[in-house]
């Protein structure tokens, strides 16, 4: 019996259900609508709509038209069950696809009128794909334990459609999927969708699969894995004897009690142990603990080496490795003098040994850790930016670790190692922090008793560590940890030093290293190693005269190999063919007999060097041009020397207003190089003075120090060098501040002797003695 589409019928909203025709549905009503509707149809030819929600939780229908889909399903009541909780079973029997036209709410459930769908597949419908489609279901429901009869049954059917209508409820599909084969307006595009859709399902199930299958074989692993440690953990109980049985935790617990940790560090320690208790051993937890008490029970607490302070085996120490440095030889004496009263290095001073690269700073500190026989470690300050570095990466980071100084009483394996601290002045900061503020706990003998490290998160004594710091520029240490060091500077080595220093460790050490017999196969003499010196190395140190000594060793050593005849001396011409030509110039002197010329004196990081001042006057408005890369405080000592020349000149007979109908051209060389500082002061003025007077300075003359407004010399630093500079470079006499004169008394015999070296207080007295002044005209 078929439907009439002229009138209204009742319609029944279904959730997380579709009905399809020529099939039966039992589905269980609840809602009062839906059971108002049921009712309705049961007193009028038991006809209904079915139509599915498009949101299955939503309880009432604000919107029909938009909650439910707009294609449904004529259906036929055919039995209702009631329940005692006034719910109701009810069997429907789908019966025609329909399109919904209108839908009213009337006497408590929805009234709707539709349509039979236009693009309905035909019930005699074929497709020559529906072999394929069985076959493929037989296979899909052959693993899904479906009902053999069910399947036979669809291969009986002799209506295509119906047996899709069939198929389609055991699809593990969405409420969406299913809806859309109502919708469907051909029996191919129905045999695409299922296939696709089996193929869908079968892939998950795939993946599913596979992963349950990774999944027991890491289970089963790890169960392996549990069982041989088991085993392990037994075998090696057994060989403990008294600790048969005992768990990881408890012994760790028994090597902690062996220590002689502090209270504090065993009830931090006690409480990770406990903490690792409660966690499974294959737990990433578990092995961060595990690690955190390995560092402690690595670290050597409570071990203090036997500390030598045999006086006479460290002055022995020090002058088989090390020549000259007399001064510094004996501050370390004090300090090892001051160890010995003591007999311990609490509130000791930090040494800080400051000069330019070369000098044996870094080998200083090894022989006095050889001499005290305390076990040495060097840690590398050059470039560190992050704090974590000094103070240690907080636990709670993957991969932390504690700072350098736990790492390195770790390898010196006591506690009262010597440190140093090397090339204290390269550190720098950044985004990750300051590391030369996190030293200052470090090295701070108030506080270095108690060093909290963030890794190890309790107080750790770096009181009896010796520690030494070694910088090449003093004022690159920050100001706060310069006033925690005791600065001991290094002066660079004077030519007859580098002789000795050449002949007694650096030949000897190149040969060795070589293979090259000293004095049978090489032999280098003292006009030979000066040659190299003047010509190939102009360092404060000695590191690139051993370079360059072990290129011409290098050299023989290739001959020796080769066969080739030989004496062993080495000659001028062998240093010039091994060598190529000289670096430098034999003399950095200005030419003598030229006004406006003055040698000037500078220091720099890695020494001393000659400065030479060019000056030259052009007709102009009175402009001061300053060339040489200068900085600004030089352009202000080259303003103050215009001044001090132009109050002078009418001591010459020269009238000073000529000052303003000139030009002065002021030039440092090297121009690419930058230069700065107030110690050129006198030299300045001296150049310009000689400039407007034309009479000629002697270049082997050379000036240092500031000089004031008034006239007054001014003491300036790095005298040492200075001088090691001038006397390399063939200076005869050298001009100083008087203040400096306190300096001059500590320079070595060979520049006191090969320099004539005077001071003066006041500007004047240079100029007397230089320039010969004429009476002022009337």
């Amino acid at each position: 019996m078929s439907f009439d589409f002229s009138k209204t019928f009742p319609m029944l909203p279904l959730r997380d259900a579709v009905v399809f025709p020529m099939t039966t549905r039992r589905i269980l009503v609840g809602r009062d609508m839906s059971l108002r509707a049921l009712e309705y149809a049961e007193n009028h030819d038991n006809e209904i709509i079915l139509v599915a929600q498009r949101d299955v939780t939503v309880e009432e229908l604000q919107n029909p038209m938009l909650d439910l889909f707009s294609v449904g399903v004529a259906a036929r009541v055919s039995n209702v069950t009631p329940f005692p909780n006034g719910c109701v079973k009810v069997v429907l029997e789908g019966v025609q696809v329909v399109d919904l036209r209108s839908i009213l709410m009337q006497d408590g459930f929805l009234h709707v009128t539709v349509s039979p769908r236009k693009n309905a597949i035909k019930l005699d419908s074929k497709t020559p794909r529906f072999d394929e489609v069985l076959s493929r279901f037989r296979e899909y429901a052959a693993k899904r334990n479906i009902a053999e009869g069910m399947v036979d049954a669809f291969f009986g059917m002799e209506n295509q459609l119906n047996a899709y209508y069939g198929m389609v409820p055991f699809l593990q599909v969405s409420l969406a999927e299913k809806q859309s084969f109502l919708e469907m307006a051909s029996l191919d595009m129905m045999s695409e969708k299922l296939l696709a859709l089996m193929d869908v399902t079968e892939d998950n199930e795939n993946v599913l699969v596979r992963i349950q299958q990774n999944v027991r074989q890491k289970m089963a692993q790890q169960q392996k894995e549990w069982f041989i440690s088991e085993q392990i953990r037994q075998l090696q109980d057994e060989l403990d004897g008294d600790n048969a049985g005992a768990s990881e935790p408890d012994q760790l617990l028994k090597k902690i009690k062996a220590k002689n940790f502090t209270p504090v560090i065993v009830e931090k320690l006690e409480d990770e142990i406990s903490r690792m208790r409660m966690m499974q051993p294959t737990s990433p937890e578990y092995a961060v603990s595990r690690n955190y008490v390995d560092w402690f029970l690595n670290l050597p607490y409570g071990v203090y080496t036997e500390t030598v302070l045999n006086m006479k085996k460290v002055k022995s120490e020090l002058d088989s490795k090390h020549f000259g440095l007399d001064k510094v030889k004996e501050r370390i004496m004090e300090y090892v003098a001051v160890l010995k009263l003591t007999g311990t290095e609490r509130r000791s001073p930090i040494l800080c040994l400051v000069g330019p690269p070369g000098v044996g700073k870094t080998t200083l500190v090894e022989s006095i850790a050889n001499a005290m026989q305390r076990n040495f470690v060097r840690i590398t300050l050059g470039g560190v930016r992050d704090e974590a570095e000094i103070r240690g990466h907080r636990r709670t980071y993957i991969g932390a670790m504690p700072g350098r100084f736990i790492h390195a009483l770790r390898r010196a394996k006591c506690m009262n190692p010597i440190i140093l601290l090397d090339e204290i002045d390269k550190m720098a900061s950044d985004f990750r922090g300051d590391p030369a503020s996190a030293m200052l706990e470090v090295l701070d003998p108030e506080q270095n008793h108690d060093f909290t490290d963030h890794f190890m998160e309790v107080g750790l004594d770096l009181s009896r560590v010796l520690f030494i710091a070694t910088a090449n520029s003093e004022s690159e240490i920050p100001e706060a940890l310069r006033d925690r060091l005791e600065i001991v500077r290094l002066p660079g080595y004077y030519p007859h030093e580098k002789l000795q220093i050449a002949s007694k460790y650096l030949l000897p050490r190149i040969c060795e290293r070589t293979g090259v017999k000293l004095d049978e196969q090489v032999s280098f003499g003292e006009k030979i190693v000066t040659e190299v010196m003047r010509g190939w190395t102009r360092e404060a140190g000695v590191r690139e005269l051993e370079r360059t000594l072990e290129n011409v060793v290098r050299h023989r050593a290739k001959e020796i190999v080769m066969g080739k005849k030989f004496k062993p001396e080495i000659t001028e011409k062998q240093l010039q063919e091994y060598l190529g030509a000289p670096r430098f110039l034999d003399s950095q002197l200005p030419a003598p007999g030229k006004p406006g010329v003055v040698t000037g004196l500078a220091w720099t990081s890695v020494g001393g060097e000659i400065l030479p001042i060019e000056c030259m006057l052009l007709s102009g408005k009175g402009q001061i041009i300053m060339t040489g890369k200068l900085g600004d405080v030089m352009k202000e000592s080259a303003q103050i020397a215009v001044s001090l020349v132009r109050e002078r000149l009418h001591r010459f007979g020269i009238d000073p207003a000529i000052v303003k109908k000139t030009d002065i051209h002021i030039h440092v060389p090297e121009g690419a190089v930058p230069k700065d500082g107030p110690s050129a002061g006198i030299a300045l003025t001296l150049c310009l003075l000689s400039a407007f007077t034309r009479i000629p300075v002697a270049p082997d003359i050379a000036f240092t120090g500031e000089v004031s407004l008034t006239g007054a010399c001014l003491a300036i630093g790095g005298l040492n060098e200075k001088a090691l500079a001038a006397l390399q470079a063939g200076v005869k006499t050298l001009r100083l501040p008087a203040q400096n004169k306190k300096d001059v008394d500590e320079l070595p015999a060979p520049a006191k002797k090969g320099l004539k070296i005077y001071t003066h207080k006041h500007i004047d007295e240079i100029v007397k003695i230089l320039f010969v002044q004429k009476k002022a005209k009337k």
